[in-house]
Order: C-alpha cells, then structure tokens, then sequence
C-alpha cells in the first residue's frame, strides 16, 4: 500500500501518478504538487472543482448572495414556516381557485 504525503514533489507525482488519482477519485484526498521545493499545481476530486466553480459564480451575483443573507437572517429570527406547512397552505388555495 502507497502512503502518499498531501505535499508532494513532482517527481514522487509522476512515478505514482495512477495511485494518486486512485486516491483523489476515491477517497477524496487533495495532494499539492511542488517543483523545486515551491507549490505548483493541486490534485483535486473533479466534484470537488465543480462546486468550488459554482459557489464562485454564486458570490459573484450580488442579486444572490443578498438574497441568501436575507433568507439566513429570516432563519436566524424564526421568520419560516415548514414545507408540510407551506404545501397544506398552498394546497388549500388551488383547490379554492378550482
């Protein structure tokens, strides 16, 4: 069994390259990947890139992200109801319209 450290340099990279994104795929682990003793690239789950792409998107929407803070101060101060709540109320209402 390989033992890789999070930090690795390039050349330890490549001769383990396949266990190393058996690892990342896997279980999930991150490695950096340095060349002359200075970080130069980091291994991560393609999931993991993904939401890390979509949480920037959703930052850089000012509409959003105002949005959600309102929605966690709403939560902070018991301004909710629950969804079985909220679906019996509407419910209600398209039957009315009906």
């Amino acid at each position: 069994m390989n033992n890789l450290s999070a930090v690795l340099p390039a050349s330890q990279a490549r001769a383990n390259f396949y266990y190393l994104l058996d690892e990342v795929s896997d279980k999930l682990r991150r490695f950096t990947i340095t060349l002359r003793g200075k970080a130069k690239a980091v291994v991560i789950p393609a999931e993991e890139i993904e939401s890390l792409e979509e949480t920037m998107e959703i930052m850089a929407d000012k509409k959003m992200v105002k949005s959600i803070q309102e929605g966690l101060n709403d939560i902070k101060h018991g301004r909710v109801i629950s969804l079985d709540d909220y679906l019996h109320k509407h419910e209600r209402r398209a039957v009315k319209k009906s």
